[in-house]
Protein backbone atom coordinates (compact mmCIF):
# COMPACT_ATOMS: atom_id res chain seq x y z
CA UNK A 1 0.00 0.00 0.00
CA UNK A 2 1.25 3.38 -0.50
CA UNK A 3 0.07 7.13 0.82
CA UNK A 4 0.66 10.61 0.77
CA UNK A 5 0.92 12.48 4.19
CA UNK A 6 0.70 16.29 3.39
CA UNK A 7 3.20 17.52 6.15
CA UNK A 8 2.68 21.53 5.27
CA UNK A 9 -0.49 22.65 3.01
CA UNK A 10 0.70 26.34 3.70
CA UNK A 11 2.36 29.40 1.97
CA UNK A 12 4.80 32.01 3.12
CA UNK A 13 2.24 33.87 5.13
CA UNK A 14 2.91 31.96 8.81
CA UNK A 15 -0.11 29.79 10.02
CA UNK A 16 -0.34 27.70 13.21
CA UNK A 17 -2.60 25.34 11.44
CA UNK A 18 -0.59 25.43 7.91
CA UNK A 19 2.74 24.58 7.80
CA UNK A 20 4.94 25.73 5.23
CA UNK A 21 4.31 23.06 1.96
CA UNK A 22 5.69 19.59 1.94
CA UNK A 23 4.16 16.15 1.30
CA UNK A 24 5.39 12.73 1.78
CA UNK A 25 4.78 9.57 -0.46
CA UNK A 26 5.26 6.20 1.71
CA UNK A 27 5.57 3.09 -0.71
CA UNK A 28 6.64 -0.33 1.40
CA UNK A 29 7.98 1.54 4.67
CA UNK A 30 10.22 3.93 2.29
CA UNK A 31 9.52 7.39 2.43
CA UNK A 32 9.72 10.38 -0.12
CA UNK A 33 9.31 14.24 0.97
CA UNK A 34 8.50 16.40 -1.58
CA UNK A 35 9.72 19.56 -1.01
CA UNK A 36 10.73 21.28 2.67
CA UNK A 37 9.01 24.21 4.07
CA UNK A 38 9.12 25.75 7.66
CA UNK A 39 8.31 23.01 10.05
CA UNK A 40 8.81 19.88 7.98
CA UNK A 41 10.50 18.05 10.74
CA UNK A 42 7.72 18.85 13.65
CA UNK A 43 5.52 17.58 11.19
CA UNK A 44 7.48 14.55 10.44
CA UNK A 45 7.55 13.64 14.01
CA UNK A 46 3.80 14.30 14.44
CA UNK A 47 3.47 12.03 11.63
CA UNK A 48 5.54 9.28 13.10
CA UNK A 49 8.48 10.05 10.92
CA UNK A 50 11.87 10.26 11.59
CA UNK A 51 13.94 12.98 9.35
CA UNK A 52 16.53 10.01 8.99
CA UNK A 53 13.73 7.84 7.38
CA UNK A 54 13.59 9.92 4.39
CA UNK A 55 14.95 8.33 1.47
CA UNK A 56 15.01 11.34 -1.18
CA UNK A 57 13.91 14.99 -0.91
CA UNK A 58 12.61 16.25 -4.18
CA UNK A 59 12.12 20.00 -4.85
CA UNK A 60 9.80 21.58 -6.65
CA UNK A 61 11.52 24.83 -7.02
CA UNK A 62 13.99 27.47 -5.01
CA UNK A 63 11.40 29.92 -3.34
CA UNK A 64 11.84 30.34 0.28
CA UNK A 65 9.02 28.30 1.57
CA UNK A 66 9.73 24.70 -0.54
CA UNK A 67 12.97 24.92 0.71
CA UNK A 68 13.05 27.02 4.19
CA UNK A 69 13.67 23.81 6.12
CA UNK A 70 16.45 21.80 4.32
CA UNK A 71 19.44 22.11 7.10
CA UNK A 72 17.04 21.34 9.53
CA UNK A 73 16.23 18.22 7.98
CA UNK A 74 19.64 17.71 7.52
CA UNK A 75 21.44 18.21 11.14
CA UNK A 76 18.04 16.45 12.51
CA UNK A 77 18.22 13.11 10.67
CA UNK A 78 22.19 12.92 10.99
CA UNK A 79 20.96 13.87 15.30
CA UNK A 80 18.52 10.85 14.69
CA UNK A 81 21.16 8.44 13.23
CA UNK A 82 21.15 8.66 9.84
CA UNK A 83 24.39 6.94 8.71
CA UNK A 84 23.99 7.20 4.66
CA UNK A 85 24.23 10.45 2.51
CA UNK A 86 21.33 12.90 2.75
CA UNK A 87 20.34 13.09 -0.79
CA UNK A 88 17.92 15.67 -2.78
CA UNK A 89 16.88 16.07 -6.51
CA UNK A 90 16.10 19.39 -7.64
CA UNK A 91 16.00 22.04 -10.36
CA UNK A 92 19.44 23.54 -11.64
CA UNK A 93 21.07 25.84 -8.65
CA UNK A 94 20.15 23.41 -5.91
CA UNK A 95 23.68 22.13 -5.36
CA UNK A 96 24.90 25.99 -5.06
CA UNK A 97 21.44 27.00 -2.75
CA UNK A 98 22.58 23.67 -0.49
CA UNK A 99 26.30 24.50 -0.26
CA UNK A 100 25.41 28.08 0.86
CA UNK A 101 23.23 26.99 3.15
CA UNK A 102 26.43 24.91 4.85
CA UNK A 103 28.36 27.37 4.57
CA UNK A 104 25.55 29.85 6.60
CA UNK A 105 25.96 26.77 9.33
CA UNK A 106 29.35 26.09 8.87
CA UNK A 107 30.70 27.10 12.64
CA UNK A 108 27.82 25.04 13.99
CA UNK A 109 28.41 22.24 12.05
CA UNK A 110 32.12 21.78 12.84
CA UNK A 111 31.52 22.63 16.50
CA UNK A 112 28.86 19.46 16.60
CA UNK A 113 30.86 17.19 14.84
CA UNK A 114 34.06 18.03 16.51
CA UNK A 115 32.26 18.20 20.28
CA UNK A 116 29.47 15.43 20.17
CA UNK A 117 31.80 12.80 18.32
CA UNK A 118 28.83 11.30 17.11
CA UNK A 119 29.60 7.51 15.19
CA UNK A 120 27.27 8.20 12.58
CA UNK A 121 29.69 10.90 10.83
CA UNK A 122 28.72 9.67 7.00
CA UNK A 123 25.41 10.50 7.14
CA UNK A 124 26.71 14.12 7.21
CA UNK A 125 27.64 13.63 3.23
CA UNK A 126 25.16 14.09 0.80
CA UNK A 127 24.24 13.91 -3.14
CA UNK A 128 22.72 16.30 -4.77
CA UNK A 129 21.01 15.39 -8.13
CA UNK A 130 19.77 18.21 -10.44
CA UNK A 131 17.06 18.01 -12.87
CA UNK A 132 17.87 17.03 -16.54
CA UNK A 133 15.95 15.82 -19.42
CA UNK A 134 17.03 12.54 -18.64
CA UNK A 135 16.36 11.99 -14.93
CA UNK A 136 13.79 9.95 -13.48
CA UNK A 137 14.49 8.21 -9.48
CA UNK A 138 13.65 4.26 -10.87
CA UNK A 139 13.86 1.39 -7.45
CA UNK A 140 11.96 -1.48 -8.26
CA UNK A 141 8.49 -1.11 -8.93
CA UNK A 142 8.38 2.79 -7.94
CA UNK A 143 9.62 5.10 -10.98
CA UNK A 144 9.50 9.22 -9.65
CA UNK A 145 9.41 11.49 -13.07
CA UNK A 146 9.76 15.64 -12.94
CA UNK A 147 8.26 17.16 -15.25
CA UNK A 148 8.35 20.92 -16.05
CA UNK A 149 5.84 23.46 -15.31
CA UNK A 150 4.50 26.95 -15.42
CA UNK A 151 5.77 29.13 -12.54
CA UNK A 152 7.51 31.97 -14.82
CA UNK A 153 9.59 33.91 -13.91
CA UNK A 154 10.94 30.68 -11.92
CA UNK A 155 12.66 28.75 -13.98
CA UNK A 156 12.97 25.61 -14.41
CA UNK A 157 10.31 24.58 -11.70
CA UNK A 158 9.24 21.34 -11.54
CA UNK A 159 5.88 18.61 -10.67
CA UNK A 160 6.52 15.34 -10.15
CA UNK A 161 4.46 12.28 -11.16
CA UNK A 162 4.95 9.28 -9.38
CA UNK A 163 4.08 5.72 -11.00
CA UNK A 164 4.04 2.55 -8.61
CA UNK A 165 3.52 -0.57 -10.66
CA UNK A 166 3.38 -3.39 -8.13
CA UNK A 167 -0.84 -3.69 -7.76
CA UNK A 168 -2.60 -5.28 -10.32
CA UNK A 169 -3.41 -1.78 -11.79
CA UNK A 170 -0.32 1.33 -11.73
CA UNK A 171 -0.73 3.47 -9.43
CA UNK A 172 -0.09 7.08 -10.24
CA UNK A 173 0.06 9.89 -7.78
CA UNK A 174 1.14 13.82 -9.34
CA UNK A 175 2.74 16.30 -7.28
CA UNK A 176 1.95 19.86 -9.66
CA UNK A 177 4.28 22.02 -7.49
CA UNK A 178 3.80 25.81 -7.96
CA UNK A 179 2.42 26.75 -11.66
CA UNK A 180 -0.05 28.50 -14.36
CA UNK A 181 -2.51 26.02 -15.62
CA UNK A 182 -0.55 24.64 -18.24
CA UNK A 183 -1.06 21.78 -21.12
CA UNK A 184 2.39 19.61 -19.77
CA UNK A 185 0.56 19.25 -15.88
CA UNK A 186 -2.75 18.01 -17.80
CA UNK A 187 -0.52 15.74 -19.66
CA UNK A 188 1.50 13.89 -16.95
CA UNK A 189 -1.64 14.29 -14.57
CA UNK A 190 -4.07 12.55 -17.20
CA UNK A 191 -6.31 9.58 -15.42
CA UNK A 192 -4.07 9.96 -12.12
CA UNK A 193 -5.19 7.98 -8.85
CA UNK A 194 -4.51 11.32 -7.21
CA UNK A 195 -3.23 15.19 -7.94
CA UNK A 196 -1.90 17.10 -5.43
CA UNK A 197 -2.43 20.66 -6.87
CA UNK A 198 -1.70 24.31 -4.57
CA UNK A 199 -4.63 26.65 -4.97
CA UNK A 200 -4.48 30.72 -5.23
CA UNK A 201 -7.80 31.86 -3.29
CA UNK A 202 -8.84 35.02 -4.50
CA UNK A 203 -9.50 37.02 -1.28
CA UNK A 204 -9.00 40.86 -0.35
CA UNK A 205 -5.58 41.53 -0.01
CA UNK A 206 -4.56 44.72 2.56
CA UNK A 207 -3.44 46.78 -0.13
CA UNK A 208 -1.01 48.71 1.99
CA UNK A 209 1.00 45.63 1.88
CA UNK A 210 0.64 44.57 -0.64
CA UNK A 211 0.29 46.77 -4.29
CA UNK A 212 -2.43 46.15 -7.09
CA UNK A 213 0.05 45.25 -9.38
CA UNK A 214 1.70 43.21 -6.56
CA UNK A 215 -1.72 40.66 -6.15
CA UNK A 216 -1.98 40.77 -9.96
CA UNK A 217 1.73 39.16 -10.50
CA UNK A 218 1.16 36.47 -7.66
CA UNK A 219 -2.03 34.97 -9.02
CA UNK A 220 -0.81 35.33 -11.91
CA UNK A 221 1.86 32.46 -11.34
CA UNK A 222 -0.33 30.16 -9.13
CA UNK A 223 -3.62 28.66 -10.02
CA UNK A 224 -7.24 29.64 -9.23
CA UNK A 225 -9.64 27.08 -8.38
CA UNK A 226 -11.60 27.55 -11.17
CA UNK A 227 -8.64 26.49 -13.17
CA UNK A 228 -7.84 23.72 -10.71
CA UNK A 229 -11.52 22.22 -11.64
CA UNK A 230 -10.62 22.89 -15.18
CA UNK A 231 -7.44 21.05 -14.96
CA UNK A 232 -8.95 17.78 -12.83
CA UNK A 233 -11.81 17.65 -15.65
CA UNK A 234 -9.18 17.96 -18.44
CA UNK A 235 -6.99 15.07 -17.01
CA UNK A 236 -9.59 12.65 -15.61
CA UNK A 237 -8.23 12.22 -11.89
CA UNK A 238 -9.63 10.48 -9.66
CA UNK A 239 -8.67 12.42 -6.35
CA UNK A 240 -8.14 15.70 -6.12
CA UNK A 241 -6.18 17.15 -2.78
CA UNK A 242 -5.44 20.81 -2.55
CA UNK A 243 -2.92 21.82 -0.44
CA UNK A 244 -0.14 25.41 -0.27
CA UNK A 245 -3.36 27.54 0.30
CA UNK A 246 -2.57 30.51 -0.97
CA UNK A 247 -3.64 32.50 1.45
CA UNK A 248 -3.88 29.95 4.54
CA UNK A 249 -7.28 30.94 5.18
CA UNK A 250 -10.03 31.18 3.27
CA UNK A 251 -13.91 30.35 2.28
CA UNK A 252 -13.78 26.87 1.77
CA UNK A 253 -17.66 27.59 0.64
CA UNK A 254 -16.39 29.52 -2.30
CA UNK A 255 -13.47 27.56 -2.88
CA UNK A 256 -15.52 24.36 -3.18
CA UNK A 257 -17.81 26.14 -5.64
CA UNK A 258 -15.50 27.46 -8.10
CA UNK A 259 -13.70 23.85 -8.53
CA UNK A 260 -17.52 21.92 -8.80
CA UNK A 261 -18.18 24.08 -11.90
CA UNK A 262 -15.98 22.00 -13.55
CA UNK A 263 -15.06 18.78 -11.73
CA UNK A 264 -17.13 16.33 -10.12
CA UNK A 265 -14.62 13.95 -8.65
CA UNK A 266 -13.39 13.09 -5.22
CA UNK A 267 -12.13 16.13 -3.86
CA UNK A 268 -9.72 16.50 -0.70
CA UNK A 269 -9.40 19.85 0.91
CA UNK A 270 -6.07 19.31 2.58
CA UNK A 271 -5.04 19.60 6.37
CA UNK A 272 -1.99 19.57 8.00
CA UNK A 273 -0.92 15.70 8.67
CA UNK A 274 -3.94 14.11 6.63
CA UNK A 275 -2.92 10.80 5.23
CA UNK A 276 -4.86 9.55 2.13
CA UNK A 277 -4.42 5.82 0.92
CA UNK A 278 -3.75 5.58 -2.74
Amino acid sequence: MSTLTLLGTGCPSPSSLRFGPSTLFTHKGSNYLFDCGSGVTQRLNAAGVKSSDIEILFVTHLHSDHVMDIYQLYISGWHQGRDKKFRIVGPKGTKEFFQNMLKAFKNELQGRVQWEQRPNKDGLDYEITEINSDYAYKNLNLEIIPFEVDHYPVEPAYGYQIKVSDTEKEKKVVISGDTRKNENLINHAMDADALVHEVFINLKFDENRMSKKTISNVRDYHTSPKEIGEIAKAANVKKLILTHFVPPVFDEDFLTKEIRESYKGNLIIGEDLLTIEI
